[in-house]
């Protein structure tokens, strides 16, 4: 880690939307001086935090957005990834999965259902993510 006094400032951020319905909003800051990136995010009816939490992520990992969909809604959150890091994560519905983030960031096994995918910031950066079940099945 570096010795930066940060200086941080709203950089974007990255909506995530269940067949054009937001779920959630992912709000990206960078440092001014180091870039440093921060993400913090915002669920649909869940109550504001009352403080950004600015937490940090190794510097060998890239910030990415865990979606979890299942055909009524999609639960995202924010977290550090790279190839080859395992990733627990429990369901809504109380099913637990262990994932490996592929080189491409997808993720192994691959589940029918629920289905998760990793979105990185770095490429939806002020745009939408459609994680919905229709938009993903669609053929």
């Amino acid at each position: 880690m570096d010795q930066c006094e940060h200086e941080i400032v709203f950089a974007g951020m990255v909506n995530v939307n269940r067949d054009n319905y937001l779920q959630g909003v992912v709000d990206v800051w960078r440092c001014r001086k180091c870039r440093r990136t921060y993400c913090d995010d915002k669920r649909y009816g869940e109550p504001l935090k009352a403080s950004v939490g600015f937490e940090s992520i190794p510097d060998d990992e890239k910030w990415g957005i865990l979606t979890c969909t299942t055909e009524r809604e999609v639960l995202m959150n924010s977290l550090g990834v790279k190839p080859g890091k395992k990733l627990a994560h429990a369901c809504k519905g109380g099913a637990t999965f262990e994932f490996t983030v592929g080189p491409d960031y997808t993720l192994t096994p691959d589940t029918a259902m629920p289905i998760h995918r990793v979105y990185l910031i770095q490429d939806y950066m002020n745009k939408n993510i459609e994680a919905g079940y229709y938009r993903l099945t669609m053929k």
